[in-house]
């Protein structure tokens, strides 16, 4: 659900539903990892907001984790820890 609103800066209108989508190598750690620095944001993730997807040759997974987002500040501060962990590739 992506709607203006013209009293600010962004195109949401919060809170509201919204995806984050994670690349990172396939290993043991990754999953937990990033759950943990969304968790840390966010409440408990639930598990059916969760998706999984391997690459061709399994080498890399994505996430798409669904939160209730609750600002802005909120969406830019789990973006940057994602970004800053050593395990992510990629954060959309």
């Amino acid at each position: 659900m992506i709607t203006v609103n013209s009293t600010s800066e962004t195109p949401f209108n919060f809170p509201c539903d919204y995806s984050i989508k994670i690349f990172g190598k396939n290993c043991e750690k990754f999953q937990n990892t990033i759950c943990a620095i969304v968790e840390h944001h966010t409440h408990k993730l639930n598990p059916n907001k969760i998706t999984k997807k391997y690459s061709s040759k399994g080498k890399y997974v994505s996430f798409s984790i669904r939160i209730i987002a609750n600002s802005k500040i909120q969406l830019d501060s789990i973006n940057q820890d994602l970004k800053d962990c050593h395990l992510v590739s990629y954060v959309l």
